[in-house]
């Protein structure tokens, strides 16, 4: 035996439309004072009758060709971003070689052999007691003495080129 009858249940009686009007009538006056006022303050105009399918057709592709356009638009700007960002790049790696050229010239020119022979160039001589002075106080540290120059003259030393890489 099925657990569904064989008939089907009765259903309950279905109210009758002036109980409904009679809740709807009961409502409507409360509202309309409320609503009214607020609809008639908002100044939009509702059209009266239908667009034409012409007008529909070139709204939409109105639109469509205006995002079209906007697409273009931003494309552009990114792509021009794009080549100045390369270009900067480019001028950033120049820079950097030659600020590395730069200090590799000014560290071949601060070592102790070049200082050496460019000081003997400008023709001066080392001195056999060194003198200190302390700054804190302007105490002359040590007994000052005049250097003397040797009797044979020491040819001009042509200094050698410093050593610096060639950027490629």
């Amino acid at each position: 035996m099925s657990a569904v009858p064989a008939r089907t249940p009765a259903l309950a009686p279905i109210p009758r439309k002036s109980r409904t009007m009679r809740k709807l009538s009961l409502v409507k006056p409360m509202m309309k004072p409320i609503v009214s006022p607020i609809a008639q303050a908002i100044p939009v105009g509702v059209p009266q009758g239908r667009a034409s399918s012409r007008t529909f057709l070139f709204v939409i592709i109105g639109m469509i060709v205006a995002g079209m356009m906007s697409l273009l638009y931003v494309n552009t700007l990114a792509a021009q971003a794009s080549f100045q960002k390369h270009a900067l790049q480019i001028q950033l790696s120049q820079m950097t070689a030659e600020e590395q050229r730069i200090a590799s010239t000014v560290a071949a020119g601060e070592s102790p052999g070049n200082l050496i022979i460019t000081a003997q160039n400008m023709g001066m001589v080392p001195a056999q007691t060194p003198v200190f002075l302390r700054l804190s106080d302007r105490e002359i540290l040590g007994k000052p003495v005049v250097a003397v120059a040797p009797a044979v003259p020491v040819a001009p030393v042509v200094p050698a080129a410093p050593v610096v890489p060639v950027a490629q």
